[in-house]
């Protein structure tokens, strides 16, 4: 079973870096994975070098073997990944079809993939992984795997547990609190030097916060190397009033002090800035996820301030965020 899972994982994974034909059981599937294997070095070596080489069979079996045993030696993860792909409810009357039509074509400016009713770029990467078979297998999988599921476990499609996205407004201050790290969610030397806080309602000082529920914070820092990190979530009632909240958030962004950054797409909407500051960097990240907001502000002092870290600790806290909507006690970590 634990080899299955892992293939399954894979196989979803591999669509998702090598085609874009991402969905919400690909990126939660992703999420997993990463926070587990991530802990080690060679479980980041080895993801690495898959999300670089996605069609490459020796990557994806490195990934998959190191996968297989982590879900053998830990039945609660098992059951995390599981949830994350089981059905979530009962299949419309054309989802479990698996006889979809595959087709290849267009013209030299431009062509594509058409496997059923989903589209893919003809690009080398695409070609490369359906050349192995991955992409087709993995792209039924988001179009009618939760019927293959069912026909192979006999789950009857009723457990509304396995939705990998939802969007719920967090129903208490403990559910609020538990979105923010841990000292278990963060690199080894750590410290939390401002206590995790959480308030109820609408703060007196936010003119631009209708519908805010609970704002919690906490900081932390690290002395090797010296830098600290700022971590703020405010959840809201509704969606909308969050993706309010986060637009207004980036509206009073000040250009002339902060300078726009890259950063990957996370959550519904993300953004990053940075500005120098006396002998150190520092720089923020946002994301929008569902009914929370999330920031982070990191800097560091005597040292350059790493892109790679801001991007883990924001990538943490928004994913955070999705877990406890999901209603699942939030895991992720950070890793740099």
């Amino acid at each position: 079973m634990s080899a299955d899972l892992a293939t399954m994982a894979i196989t979803a994974m591999t669509t998702s870096i090598a085609s874009g034909a991402g969905s919400a059981v690909v990126d939660e599937v992703r999420q997993l994975v990463r926070s587990r294997l991530g802990q080690s070095d060679e479980g980041r070596g080895a993801l690495d070098r898959f999300e670089a080489e996605p069609g490459a069979d020796e990557a994806a079996n490195a990934v998959r073997d190191r996968l297989a045993l982590a879900l053998a030696a830990d039945p609660e993860f098992a059951d995390r990944l599981w949830t994350a792909l089981r059905p979530s409810a009962p299949p419309s009357r054309d989802s479990g079809a698996v006889n979809q039509s595959i087709h290849i074509g267009g013209d030299a400016h431009r062509s594509t993939i058409v496997i059923g009713p989903v589209q893919l770029p003809r690009t080398k990467g695409v070609m490369v992984a359906l050349v192995a078979g991955v992409v087709v297998l993995a792209v039924l999988l988001v179009i009618g795997f939760r019927s293959v599921l069912q026909s192979v476990t006999g789950d009857d499609g009723d457990g509304g547990s396995g939705d990998a996205r939802r969007v719920t407004a967090l129903k208490d201050s403990a559910t609020a609190g538990a979105v923010l790290p841990d000292s278990g969610s963060l690199p080894a030397g750590w410290e939390v030097t401002q206590a995790a806080k959480v308030t109820e309602g609408v703060p007196e000082d936010c003119n631009a916060c209708e519908g805010a529920a609970f704002t919690a914070t906490v900081r932390y820092e690290s002395e090797r190397p010296l830098a600290g990190a700022f971590f703020y979530i405010q959840a809201y009632d509704t969606a909308a009033h969050a993706k309010q909240r986060f637009e207004g958030d980036r509206a009073d962004i000040d250009t002339n002090v902060y300078s726009p950054m890259s950063l990957p797409p996370m959550g519904d909407e993300s953004a990053a800035y940075r500005k120098g500051i006396v002998n150190g960097e520092q720089a923020k990240a946002g994301v929008l996820v569902g009914t929370v907001v999330t920031w982070v502000t990191y800097g560091t002092r005597g040292g350059e301030l790493r892109p790679s870290a801001l991007v883990s600790l924001a990538r943490m806290l928004s994913d955070r965020a999705r877990q406890a909507q999901n209603g699942t006690a939030p895991f992720a970590r950070a890793e740099f």
